[in-house]
């Protein structure tokens, strides 16, 4: 059995990582296809419908809103900043200019801090090892204690009183709630898949918390013990040519024309009761067969990835209403809101931007300008985290130069500088390059700088979604943990290197192309990447469904330490061959099979993919459970 999974053609890394743009096509003139290139870049900030917030500026519980409602990797402290730096795993302490002061030892990959002024308390989410980690903040950064979480904990929010912490966890897809005081668990929830930050309202009733991939926020009512909803996020479709398909293409007929929300990495509620995901939208397939731009990703002549704000308020008989708006902040990764001016600031970690909104919770929120943060040498800055400063400005943490950033607004004018390196990093210079490249909206990769690696990767997983490309319907890769000796690479094995294969998709997107060296450095970064945390599973079912996995010959094709032969096999669907993919990361990696037609591991394995075959065998009820529990810890 060659237990297949989409990411199947595994490696195109940027294939369909960049996924999305265009080439040149078909029928299109030279000067026509000059004049796209040339489209002016988005606005800054386009509300999409009426607002929903209130008629004044927030009071109340709103305008004393603190700061550790929402969770992330900066904190203003004593005039400085507090910093978590996922790359070293440090906790850093800065002066008022931005160097640093101290440091404490947390763990690699940690990912959001909170912080409560009133008991000088950090909260730190040390996402490899499965603790909050408790820091007293003094004189020196001292852990006080730790506190056990199901596997990979990321977003941090408390509760007004400071009572509560809620922390997400990405693997075990739990939202789980502490005891501040006693230091113990109170309750967990189970989440969708992806989960990453999470958001307290200002009076304590409801939380939300960020999804990668689902293309909603899940709601979460505190005054119920955390009973929880979806919210659907914004995603305004796409015009649909209208032009029928055939059958070889109907995975497509129910998806041409739409776009769908993806990568929310935080969440955050401002006054007013609304709460806000940032976002972005991607079309995967803007037209259907026959009508379709053979060079390029989505099959379309738009840019197949814009990037958005969904505005949620409560509704009426507690259904919640949305909004949107369009943004030109590029990957929003990260927001600040300013409760004493009702401003918000969102971060553009693939620009290099910041865009703040007056009236964020007002019925007439308005753009009140952009600014472009500073390079640091070479490198650019990759903005994870914004934090008020409490004179109507902000810092930036820029994960990428390991530096800070301060925005200043007087008279409605932005400015700012870059501070003094923070130090520890980790990545080699080679590989810092490559991070810098796979984030980065460049218009070497793509055409306009429309696209990114990590618009289709976001973290190099991936978006869950199935492409229209060169008409087939290819599912995005999965990059971390499958990329070092899996070759060759794409879905249909035809680039024998990673960089054959990078080159070949920077053409296809329309980028102008990047250096050698540049490359290298990408394929450097990607290679480096660690594969995702595997889910907790029930040790004697994954014995059980190691033995199926040999004794269905799965490791025929599935061999070796990376779960791959490297070699191309005819399994039928819409390629002729495809390479075996590493399974590496399968819990996070659906859909499955090249085509993305089988939506979960369970329709895989019982045949409900557009790819049959893989085993002669028929399985029980009992051996599918055991297979699933041992897949989805490789």
């Amino acid at each position: 059995m060659r237990a297949p999974h989409l990411s199947a053609i595994l490696a195109s890394l940027l294939a369909s990582g960049v996924a999305a743009l265009l080439a040149a096509g078909a029928g299109r003139t030279a000067h026509a296809e000059r004049m796209v290139i040339m489209d002016l870049p988005p606005p800054d900030f386009v509300l999409q419908g009426p607002a929903l917030g209130g008629p004044r500026p927030p009071t109340g519980a709103d305008l004393a809103a603190p700061a550790y409602l929402v969770g992330g990797p900066i904190v203003m402290v004593d005039g400085g900043a507090l910093i978590i730096d996922a790359e070293s795993g440090d906790l850093i302490r800065t002066t008022a200019t931005g160097a640093p002061r101290d440091r404490l030892a947390i763990g690699r990959g940690a990912a959001q801090l909170v912080y409560e002024p009133r008991s000088a308390t950090a909260y730190v989410a040390d996402r490899a090892g499965d603790r909050v980690v408790v820091v007293a903040v003094g004189a020196a950064l001292t852990e006080r204690g730790h506190w056990p979480t199901p596997t990979e904990p990321f977003g941090l929010a408390l509760s007004p009183d400071a009572r509560t912490l809620l922390v997400t966890t990405v693997a075990s897809r739990r939202l789980v709630a502490f005891d501040t005081g006693a230091g113990r668990e109170r309750w967990q929830r189970a989440l969708a898949a992806e989960p990453r930050g999470v958001a307290i309202s200002p009076d304590g009733a409801r939380a939300l918390v960020s999804h990668l991939t689902t293309g909603t926020a899940t709601r979460v009512d505190l005054g119920h013990d955390g009973a929880t909803s979806p919210v659907p996020l914004s995603a305004v479709p796409r015009t649909r040519s209208g032009v029928a398909l055939g059958a070889a293409a109907a995975l497509d007929e129910a998806t041409a024309g739409r776009s769908f929300a993806r990568a929310g990495f935080t969440a955050r509620f401002v006054g007013h009761g609304l709460a806000l995901v940032p976002h972005q939208r991607s079309t995967p397939s803007q037209q259907l067969a026959g009508n379709e731009r053979q060079g390029s990703y989505g099959g379309g002549f738009d840019p197949p990835i814009e990037h958005a704000i969904t505005f949620i308020a409560a509704g009426d008989a507690g259904v919640p209403r949305t909004a949107a708006a369009s943004i030109s902040a590029h990957q929003p990764q990260a927001t600040a809101w300013d409760p004493a001016r009702d401003r918000l600031f969102v971060a553009g970690f693939g620009s290099d931007t910041i865009v703040v909104i007056d009236g964020a919770s007002q019925a007439a929120p308005s753009l009140l300008g952009s600014y472009a943060l500073p390079a640091t040498g070479e490198r650019g800055c990759g903005p994870q985290g914004v934090a008020i400063d409490g004179a109507g400005g902000a810092w930036v943490y820029c994960a990428v130069s390991h530096t800070t950033a301060r925005l200043t607004i007087e008279n409605g004018a932005i400015s700012g500088g870059g501070g003094p390196g923070l130090g520890g990093a980790t990545l080699t210079a080679e590989a810092r390059l490559g991070y810098d490249l796979f984030r980065h909206a460049d218009g070497r990769i793509s055409g306009r700088g429309a696209m990114a690696c990590a618009s289709c990767h976001p973290e190099g997983r991936a978006d869950g979604l199935t492409w229209r490309i060169e008409g087939h319907s290819l599912q995005t890769p999965q990059l971390a943990g499958r990329l070092a000796g899996t070759g060759p690479f794409k879905w249909d094995g035809t680039d024998p290197t990673l960089v054959d294969s990078m080159t070949s998709t920077m053409r296809r997107l329309g980028g102008a192309g990047l250096t050698a060296d540049e490359t290298r450095a990408l394929a450097a970064f990607v290679t480096a990447l660690p594969r995702p945390r595997a889910p907790a599973r029930d040790p004697a079912a994954v014995a059980r469904g190691a033995a199926v996995f040999d004794a269905e010959g799965c490791r025929t094709c599935h061999s070796d330490t990376v779960t791959t032969d490297r070699e191309r096999h005819d399994v039928g669907g819409s390629l002729a061959a495809v390479d075996t993919p590493s399974l590496i990361g399968l819990a996070t990696s659906a859909p499955y099979y090249h085509d993305g037609s089988a939506a979960t591991l369970a329709a895989l394995l019982g045949g409900r993919g557009l790819v049959h075959g893989m085993s002669d065998a028929e399985l029980d009820r009992a051996q599918v459970a055991d297979l699933i529990a041992y897949l989805e810890t490789l």
